[in-house]
């Protein structure tokens, strides 16, 4: 059997420019076997074929029918990142892009609605739900004017539901849109302000997401507009907090010395709450905290013992800056934190410890980023059209999920640059929001940069951290952003990557399986090339440093 080679192009267009997520394909020649892809960020095309074989490369750029065969190459000629293989488009992508579509003269409208209590008390910071009729609603709440915006499609009949005292949400009022309106329409509740009294119990938790069980501890409650202070003693980690729905709340626990931590704001939403969660900017150490000091200056650390070879292992310090060099200090020791989430998860090898590092390496840009940046600028990106190429399956669902499914692609477009671009939430909130948690967004965060709602919503049954109410804990929270990481390799397609780092055979430095890896961490193969790089400079410096793996 001949030997495989790796084959590395890279697209342009007539400008000379990158091509990035074009579809392409290699095969062949003579043969309907084909490898289809995408180039990623670069304008990069690798691929694998069988040495001393006529390869053909094909493209198909936007608003083309079909594929095109764009380069014919002899599979030995020699190829790799800093002298790849260049394929030529003959258009530029403005020229493949260009349509003559007429703008519509209207995009969306917005309306504004007043919620106030049975006697006229303006209700700030309440619960609302808005649908087109008939449609799936979505929440969102009313400011300090107690005015909440509705933005959708000119004519369209929505539906507004408030929250009731039975904890249900009951339909309101029924408009229509028509061209949108600055004057707030009137909805009036049913019941009374002091209907709406909520109870919350709230745990208590550090930064590494344990129970802050401090005998004793004092918790200072402040309702923010009323100034009413109250004091209350805990020792199980959990307080009861009386409020109305829509009032901000500041809690501040102090320290067994008397020192206050940093304050938390709270804000009711519901009448029985007995699921919050808040977190604590200081590390619990057995039982109490550190005297005037909110760090663990030395984390504890657990070794592993490898199921392939057997051999204890334990990281250190010195070995995490050695790969880690870029990170910061706090993410570096927290990373020492990797054998014992993995050990829970029953992650053990030290073949899955060199492959989470390398995937690790890349979604975060060397341990720098544990959030995935959607901020794609006008500057940079020119037109719409270049924005909505990039996850157009995704964009569209989002306009879908939001009540939009019918606009047009131009109507779609225009909204892209006018709401999207330039905003990083805002993009982040079309793509990745899910309804039923307004202001929250579910894009790439952590370790392994957990992506999806619906990720969220089983990594938090699966670990118990509230990851769904809180996404951004995978960001702030180291602890929280590798725990989960270790959570997902473990559970992604019923352990399926497990299984491959169990399966693999060869040198613990080889790159067999990284890019079946990549496909299921990042849902394709972006920034391969680079993987399968970081995999072998991680096992490298791991054999140099604790030995191979058998």
């Amino acid at each position: 059997m001949s030997s495989l080679v790796t084959i590395t192009s890279k697209f342009y267009d007539e400008s000379g420019r990158r091509v990035i997520n074009l579809n392409v394909k290699s095969r062949y020649k003579g043969s309907t076997r084909e490898n289809q892809q995408k180039t990623d960020g670069k304008g990069f095309f690798i691929f694998q074929a069988s040495s001393n074989r006529t390869i053909e490369i094909l493209a198909k750029p936007p608003n083309t029918n079909d594929y095109t065969v764009f380069k014919t190459i002899n599979s030995s000629v020699i190829s790799f990142i800093t002298n790849p293989i260049k394929v030529y488009l003959p258009k530029t992508i403005e020229e493949y892009l260009k349509e003559n579509i007429k703008i519509p003269q209207s995009k969306t409208v917005k309306n504004f609605f007043k919620v106030v209590d049975s006697n006229g008390k303006v209700m700030t910071n309440f619960p609302i739900q808005s649908r087109p009729k008939g449609k799936k609603a979505f929440e969102r709440s009313t400011n300090k004017e107690g005015v909440a915006e509705i933005e959708s499609s000119p004519n369209r009949e929505i539906e507004i539901l408030v929250l009731a005292s039975n904890e249900k949400f009951i339909l309101k009022k029924s408009v229509n849109s028509g061209n949108g309106s600055q004057q707030p329409i009137l909805i009036k509740l049913d019941e009374p302000y002091d209907s709406f009294k909520s109870l919350s119990t709230i745990t208590l938790l550090d930064r590494n997401d344990n129970k802050y069980i401090v005998e004793k501890t004092n918790v200072e409650i402040v309702v923010q507009d009323s100034k009413e202070k109250n004091i209350i003693t805990t020792s199980n980690g959990k307080i009861t907090v009386r409020s109305h729905i829509g009032k901000w709340i500041k809690i501040t626990v102090y320290k067994p010395d008397g020192t206050p931590l940093k304050s938390l704001d709270y804000l009711p939403q519901r009448i029985n709450e007995s699921s919050v969660k808040l977190h604590l900017d200081v590390d619990v150490i057995i039982g109490s905290t550190a005297k005037n000091e909110p760090n663990i200056n030395k984390p504890i650390t657990e070794s592993i013992e490898c199921k392939t070879c057997g051999k204890s292992l334990k990281i250190d310090i010195n070995f995490i800056k050695n790969i880690a060099p870029k990170a910061k200090a706090e993410f570096q020791t927290a990373l020492l934190q990797l054998p014992s989430f993995m050990k829970k998860y029953e992650v053990n090898s030290c073949r899955d410890l060199v492959n989470i590092l390398a995937q690790g390496q890349i979604e975060t840009e060397s341990f720098t980023k544990l959030r995935e940046s959607l901020n794609y600028t006008k500057k940079t990106f020119k037109k719409p059209e270049n924005i909505y190429r990039i996850s157009p399956t995704a964009i569209n669902l989002g306009f879908k999920r939001r009540g939009m499914g019918e606009y047009t692609r131009q109507q779609k477009l225009n909204y892209i640059w006018s709401h999207l671009a330039d905003n990083d939430a805002a993009y982040g909130f079309h793509l990745y929001g899910n309804d039923k948690y307004p202001n929250r967004d579910y894009r790439g965060r952590g370790l392994l940069h957990l992506t999806h709602f619906t990720s969220y919503e089983d990594c938090a049954k699966g670990t118990g951290l509230d990851v769904v109410n809180n996404p951004n804990l995978l960001e702030n929270n180291y602890s929280v952003a590798i725990e989960t990481g270790i959570w997902f390799w473990k559970n992604k397609k019923n352990g399926k990557i497990v299984n491959l780092t169990a399966s693999e055979s060869i040198k613990i430095n080889s790159d067999s399986i990284t890019t079946s890896i990549t496909r299921l961490v990042n849902g394709g193969e972006m920034k391969l090339n680079e993987r399968k790089i970081a995999k072998k400079e991680i096992a490298r410096k791991f054999i140099l440093k604790y030995g191979t793996c058998k």
